[in-house]
Order: C-alpha cells, then structure tokens, then sequence
C-alpha cells in the first residue's frame, strides 16, 4: 500500500525509514536528521513542491521515494526527477512506488522520468551507486546497497549516463609532475587565484555564476543555475565552507573571472559518529582529524580548457591540503564524458573509486 506524506508523523516515518534499512551497513553515513526534515517539511508540507511516499506492507514501511516536476529547458520538455530512493531488496516494492509516481505522471502531463539527484542541488546525491561499496561515501554523495542496479533494471529503467568519483594519488613523483605543469602554465599566462572572500561574497557569486554560464557546455544535465539558487546554496552551505579551498581564477590584467573550484572537508567522518543527531560538541572536537576531502566543482571558462589552469588550481588546493591534514581527496562526480577533467586526474595517478549511475525512463499514457 501506498502512502502519501500529507502528515508530520508520515514525514519522520520517511525520514527515519533508514535508519533499520541500513543498520547493519558498516559505510552508511546517516544525514542530520533534524536537518534533513526541517528541509524536508518545507519542500513537501510547506511549499508542496515535493512529493513524498512510502510503501507500506502489514504496517512495516518497506520503502519511500520522493519526486518532483519540473522544465528542462534542453530536453525541451517537463521532467519528473527523483530522489531518496531507498527500499528493501524487493522488486514488488519497488514497483508499487514507481508505478504511483507514474500515475501522478500521467495526471501531470509528463512521460519522462529520470534520477536519481535533487533537482534543485544537482550535486548532492548525483546517481544511484554502483561500484564503490567498499568505502563510506564523502559529503554529498549516494550510498546504496548494491541491489539496486537490478531493481532499476528489472523495471525498465536505462542507464542515461554515469558520473565518476576519481582518487588522485598523493605522492612525491606527482607532485612533480604537478609543479612542472605549473611552471609551464605561469610562463604562458598572468592568472591569480584567490580563496573565496565572503566579505563580498554576492560579487563572488556574480563571478561564479559568469564562469557557468561561459561552461555550460560541459554541464549535460542540466543549464547553469541562476545566482539567486546560486546564493541560495551558498547560504545553506556556508558553515561548512573553508575558503583556502575554495578557489576562484581570474586574469590579473582584466581581472576576468575564467574558473572555479569548490571543495569540502569531508565532513561525513564526523556526521558517521553522531549517527544523525546534532552534538555540537561530537562534532567541533574531531574536525581536526578529518583527513579527507571531496572536489564538489570545478568549472573553467572555453578559453582556458585545456590550458592546465585546472592542474594549476589544484596545486594551490594541494598545498592547503597539506596544512590542514589531508590525505585523501575524492574528486567528483565527474560526468563520464566530461574527458578533460577525467584525463587531467588520470595523468596524476587518479583512478575511478565509484561509479553512480542515472537512470531515465519514457512511460506510456
């Protein structure tokens, strides 16, 4: 049977679903609870932009899903994009919520579906997890148990494209490597690259934005996004922001902004240890041994692609690393066509951790 989250107690029975579905999965990070349904009450209860259901059997939830409607300006055609897909390894379940989406479908107009990832924050959980089980995911990133790619499958559903999480390799030989690159690149352009400053940040914003716009070649699924979610995001995400490692290029004689990166500690270390509940003090004390952080962005304008301005970035990115303990890096994900950011992390070392896949599927009236 399926339920629609209309009520506050049928929303924390979504929110909280995952917490048996996964309790005995040693990589799963839950989210912030708390958070993650003030969010959630605001986009389905509040705003009802959002969809949310739960397959319930005997009384037991066995699975939820959460969907929306919306234009996608280069498919020329309204959407219906998912997300929060989790369910138990049973394919009756995950038919029964996809075939109540699909009805609201038909009701809507819309014949295509396609996740999963939130629309409205592309990056954050891009794509059902296909390999890479061994690891706990990084901040903003999907974990799944394995038994999904066949469910999807089983139903009906394509692959439309993957995207990639690449491991660069920290080491002396590469480092050298990275350095020469740099000494090249400094011989053939004026560049300066400068933390993010959020003294002005509605300027940097402005910046960022007009770096998306030039880049919006390389971005497949999506059109760049306006400064209003632009700062939007940048607000929610703020607290979790260290500007040595947000980094925006310009040219120093036009001072053109030309590129950007935007990468997180991976804050999902300490979120593992507080099980979904908020503790100020669980969290500030261990921030120091994070060791690992994870490339949510990185954009460059036509002109300089394949310049090395992207190697260039990173070894400012790199040496800050080194400051603030380090040691692993997570850079993604990257789309799989994206070629020239997956060539520039291969010819470091760089190999693809974790593959997450995204799905699509036409319907019939």
């Amino acid at each position: 049977m399926i339920i629609e989250v209309n009520k506050l107690k049928e929303l924390k029975k979504f929110v909280y679903f995952i917490k048996g579905l996964y309790k005995d999965d040693s990589h799963y990070v839950y989210p912030l609870f708390y958070i993650f349904y003030r969010e959630l009450k605001k986009q389905v209860l509040v705003d009802k932009k959002y969809k949310a259901i739960l397959s319930q059997v005997d009384g037991k939830i066995l699975g939820r899903l959460l969907y929306t409607f919306e234009f996608n300006s280069k498919l020329n055609k309204k959407v219906c994009y998912f997300s929060y897909l989790d369910c138990f390894d049973n394919q009756e379940v995950f038919n029964e919520l996809f075939i109540y989406m699909e009805q609201d479908m038909i009701k809507q107009d819309v014949l295509y579906t396609e996740g999963s990832f939130t629309p409205y924050d592309p990056d954050n959980r891009r794509g059902i997890l296909i390999k890479g089980f061994d690891d706990d995911p990084t901040i903003f990133t999907s974990y799944n148990y394995p038994y999904y790619e066949n469910l999807f499958e089983n139903y009906g559903f394509k692959k439309i494209h993957d995207t990639f999480s690449l491991q660069p390799v920290f080491s002396i030989d590469n480092h050298k490597k990275l350095e020469l690159l740099c000494q090249m690149f400094e011989r053939r352009f004026q560049i300066e690259v400068s933390p993010i400053d959020f003294k002005q940040i509605d300027k940097e914003i402005a910046d960022i934005h007009d770096i998306l716009v030039q880049a919006t070649t390389e971005i497949i699924y999506q059109e760049a996004p306006s400064i209003e979610l632009i700062k939007a995001v940048a607000k929610k995400m703020k607290f979790l922001l260290r500007p040595e490692i947000v980094l925006i290029a310009r040219e120093k004689d036009t001072k053109m902004p030309i590129g950007f990166m935007i990468c997180l500690l991976d804050y999902n270390q300490i979120f593992k240890l507080t099980k979904g509940k908020i503790k100020i003090f669980k969290f500030i004390k261990p921030l120091k041994y994070i060791n690992r952080s994870r490339g949510m962005m990185q954009y460059i304008i036509p002109k300089y692609q394949n310049s090395g301005l992207i190697g260039y970035m990173y070894n400012e990115i790199y040496k800050n690393f080194k400051k603030m303990g380090i040691t692993r890096f997570e850079a993604g994900t990257i789309m799989e066509d994206n070629f020239k950011s997956i060539s520039a992390f291969e010819k470091f070392g760089g190999e693809i951790t974790k593959i997450y896949r995204i799905y699509g599927k036409e319907i019939q009236r």
